[in-house]
């Protein structure tokens, strides 16, 4: 079947269609307005896919319009109805079929979600993902002493407007090379140029961007330090320092602790280790 739409249409390749049902829409035993059916004989659809109209003949179904995708009812046997969205045809709100066309060979076709591979930036930024990228993604996992092969993404647009795949799976892979140091020790008092600091790159471009943060509760939990004035310098960039003002009594120096939160656009956040602070009276 297709895996890119109704049609796959590759250059110098076979072409693949979608599964297909043709159906008389001039007969009324085989489009019954009484029940709002549609009798499909030799292909079956399932409760909630898409499935694209098309008349065969100068006229339509009467409730439906040609080019159309709709989202099947799957009645019994062969029988269907139509819905006018997937949520339509979960509850069973069918379409009002009011009057036969006269095409003899009316189609209702799959719609097919169209399916994203990953392009080499995606690859280089999931390279620690084993795997592949094709139609879809491989991924394998390990479960215990077994692997397990299985595809992540099969993913339609959807209003997604970037990338459908970006979702899934990031352009870009931000990686700290240098982690901070895990503790420090200063006088109260002190002005420190590097508090901590952290070195890390990106692959494929892209700009980094800095926030560090500080807990004064153990780690529990951080909160950003502002970058535009108090005590701390560069709290938006790869260095974090301090001006004279900490003391040996107060909860925001003496045991605190500093993270950086490191961003960029097209990639996941990724957070450093935190640094514990000691500081002597």
């Amino acid at each position: 079947m297709s895996g890119w739409g109704l049609t796959d249409a590759l250059a110098s390749k076979p072409k693949f269609e979608a599964r297909k049902a043709f159906f008389d829409a001039s007969d009324a035993a085989v489009v019954v307005l009484a029940s709002d059916t549609i009798l499909l004989r030799g292909t079956s659809f399932e409760t909630g896919d898409a499935v694209e109209y098309t008349k065969s003949g100068s006229s339509a179904v009467t409730g439906l319009t040609t080019g159309t995708t709709y989202y099947v009812i799957r009645s019994s046997g062969s029988t269907i109805k139509l819905a006018t969205s997937s949520s339509n045809a979960t509850a069973g709100t069918a379409i009002n079929l009011t009057g036969l066309g006269n095409g003899t060979a009316d189609t209702l076709q799959l719609v097919v979600p169209t399916l994203y591979g990953v392009d080499k930036l995606e690859q280089e930024a999931n390279k620690s993902e084993v795997g592949h990228g094709h139609m879809g993604w491989v991924k394998v996992r390990t479960n215990g002493a077994r692997k397990i092969a299985e595809t992540l993404v099969a993913l339609s647009k959807n209003a997604i407007t970037t990338d459908a795949e970006d979702v899934e799976f990031e352009d870009y892979l931000i990686t700290i090379t240098t982690q901070p140091a895990a503790t420090a020790e200063a006088d109260a008092g002190d002005a420190i140029a590097t508090l901590a600091s952290v070195v890390a790159t990106i692959t494929g471009g892209g700009t980094i961007t800095y926030q560090w943060q500080q807990s004064v509760d153990g780690g529990s939990t951080f909160a950003n330090i502002n970058p535009a004035g108090g005590v701390f310098t560069g709290a938006d960039s790869a260095t974090l320092g301090v001006n004279a003002g900490m003391t040996d009594t107060s909860s925001s120096w003496n045991n605190a602790q500093f993270r950086c939160v490191l961003t960029a656009s097209g990639a996941d956040d990724v957070t450093s280790t935190a640094l514990t602070l000691t500081v002597n009276p």
